[in-house]
């Protein structure tokens, strides 16, 4: 194993309506960010917007046979989608647990484009909660047989 890659930099993002499909993303529309991140706060006059948050990142990977490439989500709130070279990798509804995507059969050899969609519908919490990437994000290359950390 080659160790875990913390990746919290060279992000991109945008907020966008709900409902809005990749294609409908403005190429010129990204702004760049580190994380953790909080779109939601953007405007602190409407803190419980229904819309979504766009991230995205450019990674260069060399998976080779034999190996797993995965994505490590520490939080992300909430009703995200991880997306790997225009293809929906995983689906992740709930915004307060780490997930992993295993994102080995949708990359290519080189530059790979990460997108995730985070929901945010309003109402859904009694409290503020935020939306977004707010916790670190990690990548692993691992052995095709291994046990993911938590995982026992």
């Amino acid at each position: 194993m080659e160790g875990m890659r913390l990746l919290n930099d060279l992000w991109q993002f945008q907020k966008a309506p709900l409902g809005t499909e990749i294609a409908a993303l403005p190429p010129g529309g990204w702004q760049r960010i580190d994380l953790p991140h909080d779109w939601l706060i953007y405007d602190p006059l409407n803190l419980y917007e229904t819309g979504e948050g766009w991230y995205r990142r450019i990674l260069p990977l060399s998976c080779k046979d034999g190996q797993r490439c995965m994505l490590r989500f520490e939080g992300v709130y909430m009703n995200c989608t991880v997306f790997v070279n225009g293809q929906a990798a995983m689906d992740w509804k709930y915004g307060y647990s780490t997930f992993h995507a295993d994102i080995t059969p949708y990359i290519i050899q080189g530059e790979n484009e990460i997108l995730v969609r985070c929901i945010y519908q309003s109402p859904n919490s009694r409290w503020y909660s935020g939306a977004g990437i707010y916790r670190n994000v990690y990548l692993s290359i691992l052995p095709a047989a291994h046990i993911l950390e938590d995982g026992v």
